[in-house]
């Protein structure tokens, strides 16, 4: 692989990965902004399935056996689990599996879940259960647009686009590793940091002492179109790395290529 080729590859991958990164973002933020267009009393099912189910408690009880249910149709069956904490602000609540039977009419229906001492209190408002005669169409109700598109739910597809962007930065980094040993290897080197100076700009590339680059040694800065707009001179040279300064205004950047013995 050249030089070019590899610095062609590594654009096209950084490009690549900023996308996906950019999608991964746009899919997380597609499932937060889902998660409050619908409300928390909601649920979906199709006939014949069969969903988990959470509710807050408006009274303290002692277990599941004291909890009871009514709903507007007879093909919709709840059946409580298990108490538990809430996950965010800790209030009771209990969790259950809701059923549809095969035989249960597209529609929306209620249920209310009842405890001991519910028509006493504030009573919560009852679940709405939406029940969707086809996949097809329980997938086009969906608040989410990544949901509507591909048919899972965006915290599904949002983990999925992360072996990919870590597939893309690998080889971003795999390239830079190759075009810096391809350029080492003719005396040359890419500049990756570049800070401003009262008399001029301070570069560090990838040459040194291993390269016979040395400390008070003339290098030359080529910008990105082959041209030389600059000379620097070594301040400190390490095995691999060495630090220069460009005296002048003439502005240099970070990817410009220092090429040694040449000023």
């Amino acid at each position: 692989m050249t030089f070019k080729q590899a610095t062609q590859w590594r654009n096209l991958l950084g490009k690549g990965a900023a996308i996906l990164c950019l999608l991964m973002f746009l899919t997380v933020l597609d499932g937060l902004v889902a998660r409050f267009r619908e409300p928390a009393n909601v649920f979906k099912v199709l006939p014949g399935e069969v969903v988990g189910i959470n509710g807050p408690l408006v009274e303290e009880i002692k277990g599941v056996q004291e909890l009871t249910y009514e709903s507007s149709s007879p093909h919709l069956r709840l059946k409580f689990i298990t108490l538990h904490k809430g996950y965010f602000l800790g209030g009771d609540m209990w969790r259950g599996e809701l059923a549809a039977d095969q035989q249960i009419a597209p529609g929306e229906y209620e249920l209310r879940v009842l405890t001991p001492g519910w028509a006493a209190l504030k009573p919560l408002p009852p679940f709405r259960i939406m029940v969707y005669p086809d996949e097809g169409s329980l997938t086009r109700s969906a608040p989410s647009l990544v949901q509507r598109l591909t048919g899972y739910s965006p915290w599904v597809v949002a983990p999925a686009f992360l072996p990919l962007v870590l597939a893309a930065f690998g080889g971003v980094f795999y390239l830079s590793q190759r075009m810096e040993t391809l350029l080492a290897q003719k005396g040359q080197a890419e500049i990756y940091r570049v800070l401003r100076r009262d008399d001029g700009w301070e570069i560090r590339f990838g040459l040194g002492t291993a390269h016979d680059v040395h400390t008070g040694d003339r290098v030359a800065v080529w910008d990105d179109q082959g041209r030389q707009v600059a000379g620097a001179e070594v301040q400190e040279a390490w095995e691999t790395h060495a630090w220069a300064v460009v005296s002048g205004d003439q502005q240099v950047k970070e990817g410009y290529i220092v090429m040694r013995h040449r000023a």
